[in-house]
């Protein structure tokens, strides 16, 4: 029993004030307020995502003297809701008084709602291309030729089921308003699912290739020309049409194209495969088709 004496008059005193501070407290005037407070979820899982439409707040009625009440602050009270070892799939939480962190002094009433459901999903990482987009014409007489994006793809996280329906991130809009030569810009690059984030820098360079219009041009009626043998092909015309810029096209002549056949690649009585090819200084035009495609060889008719 010595130890209930020793220090008797602090301990006393102590009594005697707590005694006085709870009736105090007691017979003071309280208040209330409702205020909308931050839900806060702590221990939350690296490998999982919150879906759905989560609740980033409740309303919480409080009570406490009029003196407490007008001194909280926005960062005094939030819901607080441990998910430790939450697993993929729907989880329903019950806020009650104990959810709420609230000063010394302060009593919570009421909690609104008092029942949230959280969805979990599994965290998912996949590669998607980057998509540039492009505003604007070329000046009159140019065409967008190609355009692409450095990095030409980026890595995309988030909710599985989010992340499995994304096929491409874009970018901001470069303008090849009035262009005649290439654009090349660095923009940012976004993704149409707000839940979902790029990892890394989320910025590319793009490059809009801009050349003149290409056009087609069609040459019909060439003789297929029998190289590496006598003989004669058949049959003995060919079709082709030439793609490239409008004005160069312009300038090529039947007798620039010329078809042929390689009679050292024909079996007896079978087709050998036809080529084309071009004279040279017709910067940027190519071959786009010819047909036929195969010829026979047959001797040289002799008088």
């Amino acid at each position: 029993m010595r130890f209930l004496v020793e220090n008797l008059p602090l301990k006393v005193i102590s009594l005697g004030l707590a005694v006085l501070l709870w009736y105090v407290i007691a017979g003071e005037k309280t208040s209330e307020m409702g205020i909308s407070v931050p839900v806060e979820l702590q221990n939350f899982p690296k490998d999982l995502e919150l879906t759905g439409d989560p609740t980033n707040e409740v309303e919480v009625r409080l009570r406490a003297s009029p003196g407490i009440i007008q001194r909280l602050g926005p960062g005094d009270i939030s819901a607080r809701i441990d998910v430790t070892g939450a697993l993929e799939g729907e989880r329903i939480v019950h806020l009650t008084g104990d959810s709420i962190r609230v000063p010394f002094g302060v009593q919570v009433v009421k909690v609104n709602p008092a029942i949230i459901t959280l969805n979990f999903e599994r965290t998912l990482e996949k590669v998607v291309p980057v998509r540039p987009r492009l505003l604007g014409r070329p000046a009159p007489g140019f065409e967008v030729a190609e355009s692409t994006a450095s990095p030409a793809d980026v890595r995309v996280v988030g909710p599985k089921s989010r992340v499995h329906d994304m096929e491409s991130a874009y970018t901001e809009p470069v303008s090849v308003e009035g262009a005649r030569t290439s654009v090349v810009e660095r923009v940012h690059v976004g993704l149409d699912d707000p839940m979902l984030r790029i990892q890394g820098t989320p910025r590319a360079e793009v490059t809009v290739r801009v050349r003149e219009v290409h056009e087609s041009r069609t040459f019909g009626g060439l003789p297929i020309e029998v190289r590496n043998g006598p003989g004669q092909a058949r049959p003995a015309q060919a079709k082709v049409v030439l793609s490239g810029p409008a004005s160069v096209l312009a300038q090529v002549k039947p007798e620039d194209v010329r078809a042929y056949l390689d009679a050292a690649s024909a079996r007896p009585g079978g087709l050998a495969p036809i080529a084309v090819e071009l004279a040279p200084g017709h910067a940027g035009v190519t071959v786009k088709e010819w047909e036929p495609t195969h010829a026979s060889v047959r001797p040289a008719r002799t008088r």
